[in-house]
Order: structure tokens, then C-alpha cells, then sequence
């Protein structure tokens, strides 16, 4: 074991968390933008965002080098997440959306998460024909935060706060139409006792289920991703007095004591994510779910992917999310 790969040992330092392995590369194609403007999200995406600017094909498939290089034929997996990779099918960025997909499909299986609003038939009709032409396939993840109008238009909206609750359920229906069955994905809130949140958390599902059902979506899987309390979530919590997510901190005792030291339930430990800056430089970040210096400082870990191979420091307040996750059962990855 390498300097680099050491942990301390030490119980009142933060955690670490080995790199045990690559499983999941994650990119950032539309960076920050996006046609919604939700009240959790948590990267703070907006139809004028900045906090991360959009990729280039040709930098996703400089990164997509450097990690063949790294895996030495090992396989891995890609995900999209934003902002809203669907945005880059547009003229106004040279419909890049298409010949990036084509890219990425070169090198692995792809996960895209979206709110599906602009997934149109021709534009899935196509992503298909991409996908016909190669080895690998293409998964969907569309996210709800509630299972009713009610619920999910109070969250998951256009600027303005205009509803969408409708117009997803049109998505997954067209979705399955053409002959694509994502996965349905639902926010729940983490925090509190364990036993606690199994029960709301299994509550949740069944409500999903009889949505699913309702609209004849039975054959869709879901999957639970909490609530994490930064960027426009952190002020929504201000605005409605919904409890913060308060952090103690997480050091090598706790993962010890909890987990006995299963740094696989952390996605830090197997995933890496690639964007770019508002300054237009491109780097390799520690978590998908930290993906800009302007959320967290110290969430750039290196603008070479060998550099991020390395062992990182849970640090961040929101770290606690992933450990909660983890230690109530519910577990907590990007890739499910």
C-alpha cells in the first residue's frame, strides 16, 4: 500500500475513504443548466446556472482516455446527471447531445438521469438507433419528489414555480411508449432514527407503487435518493423551517464502528465525477454529488484523472447524508 493509499487510524481525524476501484464515472454534459428550477436541488441548476458550465464531446472523450488508461481493461460505468443532459439536443449547442452519447457508448453502458421533459419521441427514437449500433446500452433515471401534484409541485418545478407533476407522468408514458422503461426515482427525507426512516422510506414505496400503477407503469423499478441539505435545498429548508441536516462530523470511528470499515457503501470510494468550472477549466471531483470548488473547495481533486485515484477525505457537512444512508440500510449511490 502506498503513502497515498494509507488511512489513518486516528478516531477524532475526518474519515477517509480508500479508492478501492473505478465502477462509475459520472459527467456533468449540460453542467448546471437545466429547464427546471427545483427547490432542493442540490447543485443549484437553473435555465441560466453557472455554477458548472457545459462539456465538450471531445473533453468527455479525453477523460474516457485516461481512464481506459488507468483501468488497464477493467470495465466501468458512465453516468449523466446535471443540470438537464436532454437541454444539449438543441441547435443552440450544435445537438452535441447525440455524438456525445455516441462517444460514451464507445467506451461503456450509460446511466442518464433527467427530469425527462424534453425527451420528445424523435429525440428517444434516435437515442435508440444510437444505441442499436453498439455493444453497450442505455439506462434512464427520471426523478418525482412527490407521488401526488400536491407534493411534488411544491419541489421538483419551472422557474416561477410552475408544476410538472403532469408533464413527468406524460414522460415515463411516453418513455414506455417507445419502448424504453426507465427507473422512477423519489427523494425522502434521512434524518432521524433508523427505524424511523425504513418505515417512512417502505411508506414512500408503496405510495409510488399505486402512482405507477395508476397510470399504467407497472413495469418501471424505483429507487429512494435523500434529500441533501446544500444549494437551493439549504434555503428551502430556511424558507419552510424544515429541520437542517445537521453534521457531527465523520471520522475512522465512526466508519469503523458502523460500518466495520465497508468504504464500499460510499460512492466516493469506486466513483469519480468529471465537469467543468465557471473559469472553463475541466477537473476530476471526488463525488457526484460535490461537483464545483464553488459547493465545496475541496471537492476538486485533480485535473488528471490519475491524480483523483487516491484516497479523499469526508469533510463536507452533506458527507453525512451518504453515511446515514449507509448505516440505516437504505444505502446511498448516484448509480443506485
Amino acid at each position: 500500500m502506498t503513502n497515498k493509499t494509507k488511512i489513518s487510524q486516528t478516531a477524532h481525524s475526518a474519515a477517509q475513504i480508500p479508492f478501492t476501484g473505478l465502477d462509475w464515472v459520472w459527467f456533468y454534459p449540460a453542467g448546471t443548466l437545466c429547464n427546471l428550477e427545483c427547490a432542493h436541488c442540490l447543485v443549484s441548476a437553473s435555465p441560466e446556472s453557472e455554477v458548472l458550465l457545459p462539456l465538450d464531446t471531445i473533453e468527455i472523450e479525453t477523460a474516457l482516455q485516461e481512464v481506459v488508461l488507468h483501468q488497464q481493461g477493467r470495465p466501468f460505468q458512465i453516468g449523466m446527471t446535471g443540470g438537464e443532459v436532454f437541454l444539449l439536443k438543441a441547435q443552440k449547442y450544435n445537438q452535441r447531445l447525440f455524438p456525445m452519447i455516441e462517444t460514451c457508448l464507445a467506451y461503456s453502458d450509460i446511466l442518464i438521469l433527467t427530469n425527462g421533459l424534453l425527451a420528445d419521441d424523435i429525440t428517444l427514437q434516435r437515442l435508440k438507433a444510437i444505441e442499436a449500433r453498439s455493444k453497450h446500452s442505455i439506462r434512464y433515471r427520471i426523478s418525482l419528489d412527490g407521488a401526488s401534484a400536491e407534493t411534488n409541485d411544491q419541489i421538483r418545478q419551472y422557474r416561477g414555480g410552475r408544476p410538472t407533476f403532469e408533464l413527468i407522468m406524460q414522460s415515463l408514458q411516453r418513455f414506455q411508449a417507445n419502448g424504453v422503461y426507465p427507473t422512477l426515482a423519489y427523494t425522502y427525507e434521512s434524518s432521524g432514527k433508523a427505524a424511523d426512516v425504513l418505515i417512512r422510506a417502505e411508506a414512500l414505496k408503496q405510495e409510488y407503487k399505486t402512482l405507477l400503477q395508476k397510470f399504467g407503469l407497472i413495469d418501471l423499478e424505483l429507487v429512494a435518493i435523500p434529500f441533501f441539505d446544500q444549494g437551493a435545498e439549504t434555503v428551502r429548508r430556511d424558507r419552510t423551517g424544515i429541520p437542517h441536516i445537521e453534521s457531527p462530523g465523520i471520522t475512522n470511528h465512526c466508519i469503523a464502528t458502523y460500518t466495520n470499515r465497508a468504504y464500499d457503501l460510499f460512492q466516493c470510494s469506486y466513483g469519480r465525477s468529471f465537469a467543468k468550472e465557471v473559469t472553463g477549466k475541466t477537473g476530476w471531483y471526488k463525488c457526484p454529488v460535490l461537483p464545483a470548488k464553488q459547493i465545496a473547495e475541496a471537492a476538486l481533486i485533480g485535473r488528471s484523472f490519475s491524480e483523483s485515484a487516491c484516497t479523499i477525505t469526508i469533510e463536507h457537512p452533506q458527507c453525512i447524508t451518504c453515511f446515514t444512508a449507509a448505516t440505516q440500510g437504505t444505502g446511498m449511490s448516484c448509480s443506485g
